[in-house]
């Protein structure tokens, strides 16, 4: 699981760039995903759907982070392929 949170660690970056906490939950299978997050910035916490309301990343970038997300963990070697991966990483 350290890979998987060094890869969110460092792509988070490009929606985040200074956060304080990330509170992040993904669940991918083969076929779909779900990636949700929280980001605590100068101690405000933030829902990354808020967020992009608020204009501070597109929508666009986001789809690309959680699909970026669910790829990587795909090619895990403890990926089950035949069930649901959930994952709960948190960055500080």
């Amino acid at each position: 699981m350290k890979d998987l949170e060094n890869f969110i660690s460092e792509n988070i970056k490009k929606l985040v760039p200074h956060y304080d906490i990330i509170d992040l939950k993904a669940t991918v299978t083969s076929s779909s995903l779900s990636v949700e997050f929280f980001a605590t910035v100068n101690g405000k916490k933030n829902q990354c759907f808020q967020m992009i309301d608020d204009g501070l990343f597109t929508e666009e970038d986001f789809n690309k982070f959680s699909k970026d997300i669910a790829n990587y963990a795909r090619k895990l070697p403890d990926f089950n392929k035949e069930g649901l991966n959930k994952y709960n990483i948190i960055l500080k």
